[in-house]
């Protein structure tokens, strides 16, 4: 999150690379599973334990793209001569570990055996999740914010307000406690009970940030947690589960273990009620996009607020409710394997990367994408009853046509298969945001009749293009956000669909779904490695005499291989 992080890790000089931060970093990327097993596993090789498990953050992070950004927030040792010789160590370490083990443990994995472990994993795909994974952020995370100079400006309101005041505002609704960019109250009895005696022995307490909205309302950005917890203690019952507040856990105040507001003395009630607390208020007059920078950097609670739950702050009105509806659309929930909304808002994120690329075009997008989605919230806050109707029914239309196409394997990659494993394999758990983006795009712009009359052709082509154009491969794996990446696979995608749904060639290029079904059920082999095909979708239909060489697109002329072998084959055989 910006620079947020360079101030929670701003102390940690270490040379060894810091394990903690790195743990807190990869949980912020949202990889915090990942971070876990790596926590968690136990080692064969204990004398190199802690510098094993450091190869592994590193092939993490390089993996996802992420070694430079945690180099410079939370390690700068790192960028040293001698840290870069560290960097190197701890991944010749992690090689040489992973590498003795495939010596030991997969030498016998035979390539149908490989593809059924990964096939295991594709299927747990079919049930459901409560948070989306992506193969990489969704929001590349080291951006310049471009603020010019005459919008470089913040106004603020300072005050101490005391808590009985607080909560009358809250009770008249003028003052907002869950703007929508953090669902739950997560302090327990004993934390929530240890923020009552900090008042009653009048400990100083953090500042609470508050934002000035449009509507006139103040929005609470840090410090929800602790105002939750007076509000529900003055209330006698938790906001959030209506659960009785019983004081627990109290070290000093001891004898008041098990009361409520209303049942300890009067003048204990009326310290609590006059408790002051320090507010700074950012009034709507900021820049918007220099707000959302600040809200960021004083992001720092347990669990930090990720971009679309900043955003779901700042930029409040039509438009952001329209997104939560959109989020919550069953078909788009199936598609992305949600049984109820995700927890950090990123389905939510999805719709408004949908809905910016509808606005906006991929023609005119300009990195950071932060920024690029910053701005379509912003034009749109307010929707117009007509634009917000012609948005749902593009984004309706889209989703029931890629579920017709893809079903559960939406948005996600299918991988070729290697030398050593000739089987390809869709990826089962990780979305692809680029994937996405090209998908959602170009069905909102294409005539749905002709889409419904090529299923079948298209989706061959888009597993063609995953697993065959090295162009397009890197588009949507590396450097992602940049114009050059987003023009890329946006036009590979948008031609091969023209040409698909378009006046049909003298001489069609690609065989059939239907041939390809009936050359599978009748032999599975593939015709250049004679090794049985595990997966239809990892099949090919090729031209025994070659296309650009003459050969007809006839069945006569058809033979099934793997996508791989149909990859790697000489082009002239």
């Amino acid at each position: 999150m910006g620079f947020k992080m360079v101030e929670i890790y701003k102390s940690e000089e270490f040379e060894a690379l810091p394990l903690k931060s790195a743990y807190r970093f990869l949980e912020e990327k949202g990889l915090k599973g990942d971070a876990q097993r790596i926590k968690r596993e136990k080692d064969k090789y204990k004398s190199y334990t802690s510098t094993l498990r450091r190869g592994k953050i590193i092939k993490l992070l390089e993996e996802n793209h992420l070694l430079d950004e945690f180099i410079v927030k939370c390690w700068p040792f790192g960028k040293t001569e001698n840290g870069e010789k560290k960097i190197r160590r701890y991944k010749k370490i992690y090689n040489k570990c992973l590498n003795n083990t495939k010596g030991k443990e997969k030498d016998n994995v035979t390539p149908i055996e490989g593809y059924k472990n990964r096939r295991d994993k594709m299927n747990e795909q079919t049930s459901e999740m409560d948070e989306l994974e992506f193969e990489q952020p969704l929001e590349e995370e080291i951006e310049r914010v471009e603020v010019t100079p005459e919008e470089r400006k913040v106004f603020t309101d300072k005050g101490d307000p005391e808590v009985d005041s607080l909560h009358k505002r809250w009770t008249k609704g003028k003052l907002v406690l869950q703007p929508g960019f953090q669902r739950h109250f997560v302090w327990d009895v004993k934390k929530s009970s240890r923020l009552i005696e900090s008042a009653l022995l009048d400990i100083p307490l953090p500042v609470v940030y508050l934002s000035e909205g449009d509507d006139g309302k103040e929005y609470v950005i840090d410090g929800q947690q602790r105002l939750t917890a007076f509000f529900s203690f003055i209330n006698g019952k938790f906001l959030d589960d209506d659960k009785d507040f019983k004081l627990t856990g109290l070290k000093v105040f001891t004898d008041l273990n098990g009361e409520i507001f209303k049942g300890i003395d009067e003048d204990l009630q009326d310290t609590i009620l006059s408790c002051k607390i320090r507010t700074i208020t950012f009034k709507k007059e900021s820049d918007k996009n220099l707000r959302f920078e600040i809200f960021e950097r004083l992001n720092t609670g347990a669990v930090s607020l990720n971009d679309q739950e900043l955003r779901n702050c700042i930029y409040r009105g039509l438009y952001n409710k329209l997104l939560v509806e959109l989020s919550q659309d069953k078909d788009f929930m199936y598609l992305l394997g949600l049984k109820n909304f995700d927890k950090r808002m990123k389905d939510v994120e999805l719709a408004l990367r949908f809905a910016s690329f509808y606005h906006a075009t991929y023609l005119k997008y300009k990195p950071p994408i932060r920024t690029f989605l910053n701005n379509d919230m912003e034009k749109y806050q307010f929707i117009s009853e007509k634009e917000a109707v012609e948005l749902k029914t593009a984004f309706k239309n889209t989703i029931t046509i890629i579920r017709s196409l893809f079903d559960i394997h939406a948005f996600k990659r299918f991988y070729r298969g290697d030398e050593k494993s000739l089987n390809g394999y869709w990826e089962p758990k990780k979305f692809n945001a680029s994937l996405y983006d090209i998908l959602m795009y170009m069905f909102a712009h294409t005539d749905k009749n002709k889409v419904y009359q090529n299923l079948d052709s298209i989706r061959e082509a888009l597993i063609h293009l995953m697993t065959s154009d090295k162009e397009f491969i890197d588009s949507i794996e590396l450097s992602t956000s940049s114009v050059q990446a987003v023009r890329t696979r946006f036009d590979k995608w948008r031609l091969t669909v023209e040409e698909i749904i378009g006046i049909q060639q003298k001489e069609p290029r690609c065989f059939s779904y239907k041939l390809k079904e009936e050359l599978y059920k009748n032999n599975a082999t593939c015709a250049i490695c004679d090794q049985k095909i595990q997966n239809i979708d990892d099949s090919a239909v090729d031209h025994i005499e070659q296309y650009w060489t003459g050969g007809k697109t006839i069945p006569e002329n058809a033979r099934l291989t793997h996508r791989y072998c149909n990859w790697a084959r000489p082009r002239k055989e």
